[in-house]
């Protein structure tokens, strides 16, 4: 007897720590039960956020369904295959801050540039003027301004850039810059002396292996010198090469608008030989002054 009532007093005992786990138990089950259902459904939901936010980033050109589906920016046209022919042309719409000083210019120049890229073709026998944000989506040159020291890319009201999308996948991409350029000069006949200065263009990263520049037309790539109006120099010629760079990291293409600065004589005889002599003849004026005179030599003494 004295066992039974043992067991069935454990048994109790049991029970009644059930009865007071049981809603704690409870609670902890639902909170779980209800943590397993919100975590699916928040992944779910962030997954769309990610992938709604992948297709707003990944969007194709307006007006052209899928034309850049899978199109990867970072890859050059023709990757791993012949080399992407680049085509340039230049307007100059300034040449100015002509510093002997310094040795260089500023100059504000429209660069463009012509490629094509055979997986931007689409049907039709149209060219399209796109937004120049979408150059974020494209391949575009790497090209700089070489011996350039400063250079900023114009952005008022917006960023002056263009792009124009043809059937066949040519891309006319084209910048407005201003850019100040190193020019050595030899100063051994100054004022009369005439100066060779050159705007230089070369790829930055891709070798002749990946890209090739020419100019569009030759000399007629290059417009806006003719026009130029200079207070000190006068265009006398320019002209176009094409060339390479030879550096360590292998040898890139260059091309290179070469022009003459004659220095304009008259400028000078009128700022500067005509004040020079007016002053070295007026202090001749003391000579023919009398001697009684001391205030007034004093004020031509003082003058000089």
């Amino acid at each position: 007897m004295d066992v039974n009532a043992h067991t069935t007093n454990g048994t109790n005992r049991q029970a009644e720590q059930l009865q007071k786990q049981s809603p704690e138990m409870s609670c902890k089950y639902f909170s779980f039960f209800g943590l397993c259902l919100f975590l699916p459904t928040q992944r779910r939901c962030s997954l769309g956020h990610v992938s709604s936010l992948h297709s707003s980033d990944t969007t194709s050109l307006p007006g052209f369904e899928n034309l850049t589906m899978g199109y990867n920016k970072y890859l050059r046209p023709y990757f791993g295959g012949e080399p992407v022919q680049i085509a340039m042309s230049l307007d100059i719409a300034s040449i100015s801050s002509i510093s002997e000083s310094n040795m260089d210019y500023t100059a504000t120049i429209s660069l463009r540039q012509r490629w094509t890229d055979p997986r931007l073709v689409f049907h039709g026998n149209r060219s399209f003027t796109l937004d120049a944000r979408l150059a974020e989506l494209l391949w575009v040159p790497d090209t700089y301004i070489v011996e350039s020291k400063r250079s900023f890319l114009h952005d008022v009201t917006v960023g002056n850039r263009l792009i124009r999308l043809f059937s066949n996948g040519t891309i006319l991409y084209a910048l407005r810059i201003t850019t100040t350029v190193a020019c050595n000069m030899d100063l051994s006949k100054y004022p009369m002396d005439t100066q060779t200065c050159r705007l230089q263009l070369e790829s930055w990263g891709y070798d002749e292996n990946d890209v090739t520049f020419t100019w569009l037309r030759g000399n007629d790539s290059v417009h806006g010198m003719e026009q130029l109006r200079l207070s000190q120099y006068t265009v006398e010629r320019y002209y176009t090469l094409v060339s390479k760079s030879q550096q360590e990291t292998g040898s890139y293409p260059r091309l290179i608008l070469q022009f003459e600065l004659r220095r304009n004589v008259l400028y000078f005889i009128l700022e500067t030989y005509v004040p020079s002599t007016l002053l070295v003849m007026l202090s001749w004026v003391s000579f023919w002054i009398t001697l009684d005179s001391v205030p007034a030599r004093t004020c031509i003494g003082a003058s000089k």
